[in-house]
């Protein structure tokens, strides 16, 4: 065999080897959890107890237990909440001490690329102004929102959001309501 042929075929080969791995593109949901996932997956979790609800987004919400903890980016999660419908999971809601707000958008930011961000002045009961930042990442198949100051001025909110999902329950919804008899 000719050695320059072998020395070719070793440079083509370091080349590939060498070349960068392009991951697919990262998939809204929380430790696992995807948006769209089936709900058995929390459901059979002890971590969490679900309910039957009437919201906007879901028939079922499961939520993390009062004794379990769990944490986002190395912080502290005050609640954890899991919203299905029709057993499709359509988003998660999760809130956090504002003091670790930072830590989160820098995670949030490294795992899905830069936001948007929208500022707005919000006031305190005893009217001190604040500047309140919502960071928001749209993808594919839903979108992420982080807020800053979520009803008070101590607690955040990141929320991982199926944007078609409400569409999708309205329009369900909307075709029981004309129809009865189709809700048995």
């Amino acid at each position: 065999m000719n050695l320059d042929l072998v020395y070719r075929l070793i440079g083509g080969a370091l080349l590939v080897v060498t070349l960068p791995v392009y991951a697919a593109p990262e998939r809204l949901g929380f430790k696992g959890v995807e948006l769209g996932s089936d709900l058995s997956l929390i459901a059979s979790n002890p971590k969490y107890e679900c309910h039957v609800v009437s919201t906007p987004i879901a028939d079922k919400v499961c939520n993390l237990r009062a004794k379990e903890k769990e944490t986002i980016a190395g912080a502290p999660v005050d609640s954890l909440f899991y919203f299905y419908d029709q057993s499709g999971l359509t988003g998660i809601v999760v809130n956090l001490p504002e003091s670790h707000f930072q830590t989160v958008i820098a995670a949030l930011s490294e795992k899905f690329g830069a936001p948007q961000l929208k500022t707005e002045v919000v006031k305190s009961l005893k009217g001190a102004a604040f500047e309140n930042r919502t960071y928001l990442w749209t993808l594919r198949e839903g979108s992420l929102q982080a807020e800053r100051y979520a009803g008070r001025l101590d607690k955040s909110l990141i929320r991982f959001t199926d944007d078609s999902a409400a569409q999708r329950v309205q329009q369900r919804r909307a075709l029981l309501a004309k129809d009865p008899r189709k809700d048995l």
